[in-house]
């Protein structure tokens, strides 16, 4: 009679690179960022997209 093989989920063995710096993500990393069938570190992320600034002189109206 055969032993049954432990069953692993399969996301485990599935790598997955960061889109901008092409560095792996660790399968058991909780930091990760998915955005449009992309993977990316948060700090990566965070480049595509800085914090917009105001022109000078503009005034926030309500």
């Amino acid at each position: 009679m055969k032993a049954e093989k432990a069953r692993i989920p399969i996301t485990d063995f599935i790598k997955v690179w960061c889109e901008l710096c092409r560095i792996r993500i660790d399968a058991h990393e909780q930091r990760r960022t998915a955005v449009g069938g992309k993977t990316y570190h948060p700090d990566c992320y965070s480049k595509l997209f800085p914090a917009v600034r105001q022109a000078d002189g503009a005034t926030n109206r309500v």
